[in-house]
């Protein structure tokens, strides 16, 4: 229809519509991304705006009657290019950090409409379409709720900790989180076997120094508050027998030099 534009109008016009074309793909985006999302407030947002992007198209229908003119929809190749980018990143990532995957694309998408809306509501204007202005306008303000909720909700998931447990999470992430459990626990054995050979009062500095439960009447250390993650000292290392997760014991001579000067620091305050 438009091989060469010499008008506004016909300029327009041609921008009209590629946004509906671009609606038409980012509703059919959503559905992917919907689908691809791991948490269900994600699903929600996305699903909530798909209802909106349907009225967003049936606007845009609208306005062209309102123009006199044929519905017509032109190739929009950004969207087609954002929804290529999108499937081809989450085939590459874990379904773990979907999430924020989904949360960058949508992002990306709304920022793209925002401008595409501003200047047809820009142009609408000059020309006196008062009524096709309306009806962009409501379809910007839907943008600019959504933009917001996805933008809070990537801020906050980005704090909390993107990635969330998922069925067949690889073992990569397994393995991380077997080792941060074994680190914790084959220290905290370790130093406390180490120490119990030491005075009393010269063996509870050193574990507290190190940050192990104080060991009580009876031989057992005390079990750490709920919530509370022991940290192995800088000369435990980590291995295991499958490649995994076992922590080394202390260094004598260092573990004895720990003890005295607990001693020493002990004896001057007395």
């Amino acid at each position: 229809m438009f091989d060469r534009f010499t008008t506004p109008e016909d300029l327009f016009s041609y921008k009209l519509g590629l946004a509906l074309s671009m609606e038409r793909d980012i509703l059919a985006n959503l559905a992917v991304l919907q689908e691809a999302a791991q948490r269900e407030e994600l699903k929600t947002l996305l699903a909530e705006h798909a209802v909106e992007t349907q009225q967003q198209i049936e606007n845009l229908e609208a306005a062209f009657g309102l123009l006199g003119e044929e519905v017509q929809a032109h190739e929009c190749l950004v969207t087609k290019a954002m929804a290529k980018e999108v499937t081809g990143t989450l085939r590459k990532t874990d379904a773990s950090l979907a999430d924020a995957v989904v949360l960058s694309a949508a992002l990306e998408t709304e920022h793209h409409e925002a401008a595409v809306y501003e200047f047809l509501i820009t142009n609408a204007d000059a020309r006196g379409a008062q009524g096709v202005k309306a009806l962009l306008e409501a379809n910007l303000a839907q943008e600019d709720v959504a933009r917001e909720r996805i933008t809070t909700m990537a801020r906050r998931i980005a704090h909390e900790g993107v990635a969330v447990p998922v069925e067949g999470t690889s073992g990569g992430v397994k393995a991380a989180v077997a080792a941060g459990v074994a680190v914790a626990a084959g220290a905290a054995a370790v130093i406390g076997s180490r120490v119990a050979g030491s005075s009393e009062s010269g063996g509870h500095a050193a574990e507290a120094e190190a940050g192990v439960p104080i060991a009580h009447a009876g031989g057992a250390a005390a079990a750490p508050a709920s919530g509370t993650v022991v940290t192995p000292p800088a000369d435990t290392t980590v291995t295991t027998d499958d490649g995994l997760v076992v922590a080394e014991e202390l260094n004598d001579d260092a573990l004895q030099e720990r003890i005295v000067e607990s001693e020493a620091r002990e004896n001057a305050e007395h």
